[in-house]
């Protein structure tokens, strides 16, 4: 009995062992789409890199838009020359290449490794946490569309609306089906919560300043928050949020030597995306004992 039982324990290391390396692998070639998603949706959106942040381009149809992530095949950003297949190998293509084009040397982004690694390394995390479950694929997607709402309003201060809908839909079809651990009418008066509470202190912001304090799409994604961990995770996400914006300010105007006020433009996105990944990890901090 106890050969059989270390036997059968042998076999369920080994396949978890290859789950992991399925998943790594999955994630790093996911990673490199997510890289196209990246640097061609707010262009197909806004029409060129000088029209991002005008909506003149907006009435294109979904099928048009997204049409852009698979046709052209892979290009050079910087010299638009086709890329081969062995220069669009997951990190190794940017690691043997230094960084560089191979065409016209001009310095490839550190963001498309990043990219690619984060991702990796968050499916195989998942992987290992959820096993071979419906939930694992879930929250894949989840993550890889964070990824990708991260680097694109990083580089764009936008926030997509096929994205954040996207994983705002993933959120509530979760908790329908059981698959988190928000109840479907929690996850929905998350949602609903999520996009009020900054709406609200945006129109009483806005009242006083005569501007917006936030951006529409970071409504959206405390929406997404909202459905996905429920109504409780909004308070920390934004408290973690805005300690992280604070520190950034104070490193900037420290390494910058120069005055940041709070005229200067700041995406918000990307720290909400990091708040939202410790609670995701951590849970709410125990300061948010509620």
């Amino acid at each position: 009995m106890a050969d059989t039982l270390n036997t059968s324990s042998q076999h369920l290391l080994a396949l978890g062992q290859i789950g992991f390396w399925y998943a790594l692998l999955l994630g790093l070639i996911l990673g490199s789409f997510i890289n196209v998603v990246i640097h061609r949706l707010p262009r197909a959106l806004f029409g060129s890199d000088d029209a991002l942040g005008d909506d003149h381009n907006k009435q294109q149809s979904i099928a048009e838009n997204l049409r852009c992530l698979i046709s052209p095949g892979s290009t050079t950003p910087c010299c638009n020359h086709a890329i081969p297949w062995s220069d669009n190998i997951p990190l190794v293509s940017w690691l043997r290449l230094k960084g560089k084009c191979r065409y016209c040397s001009a310095p490839i982004s550190l963001r498309y490794f990043l990219v690619e690694l984060f991702t990796g390394i968050s499916f195989a995390a998942i992987y290992m946490q959820l096993g071979l479950s419906w939930a694992t694929p879930l929250y894949c997607l989840f993550l890889a569309l964070l990824i990708a709402l991260f680097f694109i309003d990083l580089e764009t201060y936008y926030l997509p609306n096929y994205l954040t809908y996207s994983a705002l839909a993933l959120g509530l079809l979760g908790s329908a089906l059981g698959l988190t651990s928000v109840s479907p009418t929690g996850s929905l008066l998350g949602a609903c919560g999520g996009y009020l509470l900054p709406w609200s202190v945006n129109y009483l912001y806005r009242l006083v300043r005569k501007r917006d304090g936030f951006g529409g799409g970071d409504f959206k994604l405390l929406a997404v928050f909202g459905a996905w961990f429920g109504f409780a995770s909004i308070m920390p996400i934004l408290a973690i949020a805005s300690i992280l914006g604070l520190l950034t300010i104070v490193v900037l105007m420290m390494l910058r030597k120069e005055k940041l006020t709070l005229e200067r433009m700041l995406p918000f996105g990307p720290f909400l995306i990091l708040a939202g990944g410790y609670i995701l990890i951590f849970g709410a901090p125990t300061w948010f004992g509620y």
